[in-house]
């Protein structure tokens, strides 16, 4: 039935702990998983001329979180027993409408999500991640609830 997953982490434990659900249909139906890390904490050179930062030391930052977020993505791929069905892919942009471009671009089936990886005031005021991929996705979504 499912051929491709595609599960979004922002690698907060609440983002991640829908992960087992994800591995689990993974076996079920014999697929494999792409987990998609997106960072929305890019500036345009603009902003970066504005703001006095130097180009050189914001791709450094940018790469550090980069590789921050893999290392804490591939711990959590070793810990499930499915590792050669994982891969990681790291975007930049806005993390709702990436998860839902990447998913239609790449011929995904099932997006697996937590309900809330991140509580901020933005969210509050404009809505979830998890409730954007829902009303803007093309493919079925499973939203996991994060245990309480």
């Amino acid at each position: 039935m499912f051929k491709k997953i595609l599960y979004p982490s922002d690698c907060s434990d609440m983002s991640n702990a829908g992960f087992p659900v994800a591995v689990d249909l993974a076996k079920k139906y014999d697929t494999s998983i792409t987990i998609l890390n997106v960072h929305d904490e890019f500036m345009s050179h603009e902003e970066m001329q504005m703001l006095r930062v130097s180009e050189m030391s914001y791709e450094e930052k940018m790469k550090e979180i980069a590789e921050k977020s893999r290392r804490v993505l591939a711990n959590m791929i070793q810990e499930s027993d499915i590792e050669d069905r994982c891969e990681i892919v790291l975007r930049e942009g806005k993390p709702k409408q990436q998860i839902v471009n990447f998913a239609r671009e790449n011929g995904y089936d099932l997006i697996v999500m937590t309900s809330n990886g991140r509580s901020n005031l933005q969210e509050q005021l404009m809505g979830s991640t998890a409730e954007y991929v829902v009303h803007h996705s093309k493919v079925h979504v499973l939203v996991v609830k994060e245990a309480s």
